[in-house]
Parts: C-alpha cells; sequence; structure tokens
C-alpha cells in the first residue's frame, strides 16, 4: 500500500504556491479534519464484514469547510488544493481516471 507523508506533501504545497510551511500545514491539517468528519479516513486496521462503501468527497463542501476553519480565502484554498491534487497524481496517489488509491498516510520527520 502507498504511504503519503503529510511532511513532505506540506513542504510541496509551500513550495508550489509560494506560501509558508505554516499556512500548507495548516491546510493540510483542517483538511484532515474533514477527512474524519466525511469517512475519508479509515482505520486500516478495522475489521470489514464487506468492503466499505468509497467515501466522496465534495469539493465545494470541503473548501468550505477548510475557509471558515482555517481562517484562510477561498481563493488561496482552492490554490492549495489545486496544488494537492497535482502533487496526489504525480505521485501516483489518483489513477488515470481520477480515483485515488488507497494508502496510509502520517507524519514521518525528515
Amino acid at each position: 500500500m502507498k504511504y503519503l507523508d503529510l511532511v513532505d506533501l506540506t513542504k510541496c504545497l509551500s513550495k508550489e504556491t509560494g506560501c509558508s510551511l505554516d499556512a500548507a500545514d495548516k491546510f493540510v491539517r483542517i483538511q484532515n479534519l474533514y477527512f474524519d468528519k466525511t469517512g475519508v479516513n479509515v482505520d486500516p486496521d478495522a475489521v470489514f464484514l464487506t468492503s466499505p462503501e468509497p467515501a466522496v468527497v465534495d469539493d465545494a463542501e470541503m473548501i468550505q469547510f477548510i475557509v471558515e476553519n482555517a481562517g484562510m480565502t477561498e481563493p488561496f484554498v482552492r490554490r492549495l488544493a489545486d496544488a494537492e491534487l497535482e502533487y496526489m497524481k504525480k505521485n501516483g496517489f489518483i489513477n488515470n481516471r481520477g480515483e485515488f488509491i488507497p494508502f496510509l498516510k502520517g507524519r514521518n520527520k525528515k
């Protein structure tokens, strides 16, 4: 299974958008709270009797959640989200049909 290093993602977002590491980290942390709230984040060790239903992310809802909880402007959040999407495609977390490949994530200290 692929592993998404959130520290690496944060650094890449900062570099690609020209924002501070703190702003990129805040985006990643608040987005992760949204993923917790909507069921996107699942426990990889959880036992499922059937395959869990794929989670669907409503981009507009996610953007609004981040705007409201991070105190960032919508255009800024969209810029970060676009940079994140490119990172996910480039690093193989999204397939050619635009679907996420299951992955684990965490913060490795580099």
